[in-house]
């Protein structure tokens, strides 16, 4: 029942959206402090025309799985509510959203448990009047359906603190104050609620100033969590504390897991641009202070954060990232445990047996540098005649170094490995010379069959490495090498930044790589909805053009002395 009164509620209040407040009351006034998650939209209107604009938007509603929802019995009647909600209110949706929560909505959780449990929803209208009138709607329209349904339960009404209030159920609660709309699953929460409200010595909720203190200004929609509270947790206190003990944690997620234990809280906000969309993340805690030991995620101020993307032609993702290895190496002993130290070192003297007589393991990560870029692209042309029974993209990895020997000492170990490839796969080694550069290549021979590879996948792969100046570039394929190789010839246009963590996604070269899949989409369609071959290619074929449509995606992380950053930008155009 809390299901259908919120879908009630929603089809007359709608979506999020935000800009210059105006001189209005706030939708976090009625929120309890006792919330520790808040979810906030300033002006729900714009953002809402903002996204429902798009022509992205537009184009999902084509989509066969989004016409299904759209088509669902569920769907009519929320559509047909609207629409009777449009007649009865006399405004559409865009003008109602306005006067029902123009000044703002708000979303409130808080932790019961290690559970997150709804707390209560807030819309600030602009009209007293329509708030009012919409609200009768809603609890008509709940009787309504309660007595189709042939339900014994009706929305009951009472007062909390001299205001009147509904309830439908023990999970239904709601209730209005002048132009200001409540709801809630609980109806200690709807009290709650209405007393924070009505109560004039109440104190602001932190959440506002703590949030859009912190963030880029006027994001359309903003969240705030509560990490301070979050923290006094048993279980937070103990995943903190086994963080520093878990070395792989520490590798992969160190600096964050850092800053988080020194935030009281992480903000969360959308922007919209004029090219498309920006996720900004924030938590106010940073280089100062953090554990000495993740200098491995974070270099000196001196130090570039990372290098620059590679973007050869049809690169799908590009991901540029600082993760010193060396200082790993050299400072094991403070970051890992005497257990895991002991058997990492005993690898390494196993491994180092096996080397080329010259080469140590140890002084291979000791060489290597702190910069690692890496590339997934489409191919230009198949690697082998044989084409494999599912179609992969070339993948290729850039790493720097620390020391101009690691190149040389690592190509023994690389030509060691490919060595052991050739006597178990029959692996051909050639070498090719690419603008000057050695190209080390293995190719799988086509005339010989593999028990473990009853697909032909490995004719996806055609590995290769070369060392291009002071970098290391290995790849799947000889063409990617080469635009890999390319590509580190040319002179740089960009500067290195200091960013830690950067990352883009091409929706148009995804998009071919989703074609090379098509005939998998289309098989599933025909099997899992029994629909005809002709109309399961077409629907396959509309997924894959619209997924071409849907731009870039490009993600920054970076940690100066006082903050912790992460923006995601989504650019449509």
């Amino acid at each position: 029942m809390f299901r259908l009164a919120l879908t009630a509620l929603t089809l007359l209040i709608g979506g999020l959206t935000s800009s210059a407040r105006l001189a209005a009351a706030d939708p976090l006034d009625c929120v309890p402090a006792s919330a520790q998650v808040v979810v906030v939209a300033d002006h729900p209107r714009k953002l809402a025309e903002a996204i429902t604009g798009l022509d992205a938007f537009k184009d999902a509603q084509k989509l066969a799985p989004v016409r299904q929802i759209y088509d669902s019995a569920q769907a009519r009647r929320a559509l047909q509510l609207l629409a009777f909600a449009e007649k009865d209110l006399g405004a559409k949706w865009p003008e109602l959203l306005d006067q029902l929560a123009g000044n703002g909505v708000a979303l409130a959780f808080h932790y019961d448990g290690d559970d997150l449990q709804p707390l209560v929803f807030v819309a600030e209208g602009k009209d007293e009047k329509q708030s009012a009138k919409a609200l009768e709607l809603i609890v008509g329209v709940i009787d309504e359906e309660l007595a189709r349904q042939g339900s014994k339960t009706s929305v009951k009404r009472t007062k909390i603190v001299g205001v009147e209030a509904f309830s439908v159920g023990d999970d239904v609660h709601f209730a209005r104050i002048a132009a200001t709309l409540l709801v809630s699953n609980k109806a200690a929460n709807l009290e709650a609620a209405i007393k924070t409200a009505t109560d004039k010595k109440r104190q602001s909720h932190p959440a506002r100033a703590a949030t859009l203190g912190l963030l880029p200004k006027n994001p359309s929609a903003w969240l705030w969590l509560d990490l301070a509270s979050i923290k006094k947790s048993k279980a937070s206190k103990d995943f903190f504390d086994s963080t520093r003990q878990d070395f792989l944690q520490t590798l992969v997620l160190g600096a964050t897991i850092d800053t988080i234990q020194r935030s009281n809280f992480l903000a969360l906000g959308l922007y919209q641009e004029k090219t498309g969309f920006r996720l900004a993340l924030r938590m106010p805690a940073g280089r100062t202070g953090m554990w000495s030991e993740l200098a491995m995620h974070v270099p000196p101020k001196t130090a570039p954060g990372t290098l620059p993307l590679l973007e050869p032609p049809g690169t799908i993702y590009s991901h540029s990232l600082h993760l010193d290895v060396g200082y790993m190496w050299k400072n094991r002993d403070k970051l890992l445990s005497d257990e895991m130290r002991g058997n990492i070192e005993m690898g390494e003297k196993q491994i180092s047996k096996i080397l080329p007589s010259n080469v140590k393991l140890g002084d291979l990560l000791e060489m290597w540098g702190p910069y690692h870029r890496v590339v997934v692209v489409n191919h230009d042309q198949r690697p082998y005649k044989t084409e494999p029974s599912r179609k992969l993209p070339a993948f290729g990895y850039v790493g720097s170094a620390r020391d101009k020997k690691f190149g040389p000492s690592l190509d023994p170990v690389l030509r060691a490995a490919g060595l052991i490839g050739t006597l178990q796969y029959g692996l051909k080694l050639t070498e090719l010379e690419h603008e000057g550069v050695p190209l080390v290549v293995y190719r799988f021979p086509e005339n010989k069959t593999l028990a473990d590879d009853p697909d032909g996948l490995r004719f996806n792969f055609e590995p290769c490495f070369a060392v291009v100046g002071e970098e290391l570039v290995l790849a799947s394929t000889v063409e990617l090498g080469k635009k890999l190789i390319t590509e580190l010839k040319k002179p740089r246009t960009s500067q290195p930044t200091t960013v830690l963590l950067k990352g883009k996604f091409n929706a148009a070269n995804a998009g071919q790589t989703l074609g090379d899949f098509a005939d998998a989409l289309t098989t599933d369609s025909v099997l899992t909805r029994g629909i005809g071959l002709a109309d399961a290619r077409k629907e396959t074929a509309g997924l894959v053009a619209f997924v071409k449509t849907l731009g870039t995606v490009a993600v920054e992380l970076d940690i100066t002395e006082s903050e912790y950053r992460v923006d995601v930008v989504w650019n449509i155009k």
